[in-house]
């Protein structure tokens, strides 16, 4: 994934100073059901059953995260935790919190262990969101290295993380902030960071504003490329048993409009093979984290026997021919009317 952005080094360079201390939060008023049976079963996995509140949950989260209240054996981080935001930001550390809870999520990551009195000012901006959403969200932040356990996801090259794992993340870097709602969708933050564009975040969170569908269309197999949307997008792309060449566009995006026609007539001229040419408008609907599109046009080449593994075209040109030189290549099996150059069998 690309870094989306770098903070200026001023913007954190000087730690704020409060002698004072939040409040613990003590509001019972927001309530989560679960169905009768979970009175037996704990569905929270937190020792809660039936009827739970926001503070109940994140007092378990608390437990569960070993946050020590004795500040000798606390670390840095714990301190500032407790003693600046009481129980409205937790520390996570797995994917498993998140699946048991109930409560969809803001994450904030960074390395906030090594450098958790330097990253005040981020943990500030996430704060003013908990204070006003706290009831419905929990707010969490925590270190780069987890994100696998914590999202099932971990962005960048091998490369990338080596020198992680070598360098650490300069406390200047800008932290990746992610929604994850009730269904374990995954959306990150994008744009500029500051205290309100979180709290606007975090309303299209609550308000189911952030996974966007457009309908399934009537025609989507009428012309010589599928479209497609949000809501068949497991249907087609993920359990598909053909090869798909797939691009997310925006209609905002000129590039994006000058190739819709080469598209057209890409998949006029491989009709008969067993290649699927797909379009979605990737502003209009939510697609999992691995194929969000960070610029427009953006064209994969997924595989049907790996669907993990998303070949992305990066050629600079896009005419008719590089493309099916490119889907030539890359196809699962040998194409019935080009080789894999992507020249005609039969001229």
């Amino acid at each position: 994934m690309d870094l989306v952005g770098i903070t200026k080094a001023n913007q954190c360079g000087q730690e704020q100073q409060t002698n004072s201390t939040a409040e613990y939060y003590n509001d019972n008023s927001s309530e989560l059901y679960y169905s009768e049976e979970s009175e037996d079963d704990d569905p929270t996995g937190f020792g809660l059953y039936g009827k739970i509140t926001t503070t109940q949950l994140k007092e378990a989260l608390e437990e569960s995260t070993a946050i020590a209240k004795d500040p000798a054996k606390s670390t840095n981080l714990d301190i500032i935790l407790h003693q600046n935001y009481g129980d409205r930001i937790v520390y996570l550390e797995s994917t498993e919190t998140i699946e048991t809870s109930g409560f969809p999520y803001i994450i904030m990551f960074h390395s906030f262990i090594e450098h958790a009195s330097k990253l005040r000012c981020y943990t500030d901006m996430l704060y003013e969101s908990a204070l006003q959403y706290g009831d419905d969200i929990c707010f969490a932040i925590t270190d780069f290295e987890n994100y696998e356990a914590v999202l099932n996801y971990r962005p960048g090259t091998e490369a990338y993380w080596k020198r992680y794992k070598k360098l650490g993340f300069s406390k200047y870097r800008r932290p990746d902030i992610f929604a994850v709602d009730t269904d374990n969708r995954i959306y990150q933050f994008v744009g500029h960071l500051n205290a309100d564009n979180i709290k606007q975040f975090s309303h299209h969170l609550l308000n189911d504003e952030l996974y966007k569908t457009e309908p399934i269309p009537k025609d989507d197999e009428e012309g010589f490329v599928r479209i497609g949307v949000a809501s068949n997008f497991e249907q087609l792309v993920l359990k598909s048993d053909i090869d798909i060449f797939l691009v997310l566009y925006s209609n905002k995006c000129p590039c994006s409009r000058e190739l819709m026609p080469i598209l057209e007539e890409v998949g006029k001229r491989l009709q008969d093979e067993d290649i699927i040419v797909m379009k979605i408008n990737a502003e209009q609907n939510y697609l999992p984290l691995k194929y969000y599109a960070w610029y427009y046009p953006t064209i994969f080449f997924i595989r049907r026997d790996d669907k993990n593994n998303l070949i992305e075209y990066g050629a600079a040109t896009r005419t008719v021919q590089d493309i099916i030189n490119f889907i030539a290549r890359h196809a699962t099996d040998d194409l019935l009317e080009y080789n894999r150059n992507g020249r005609p069998r039969f001229d």
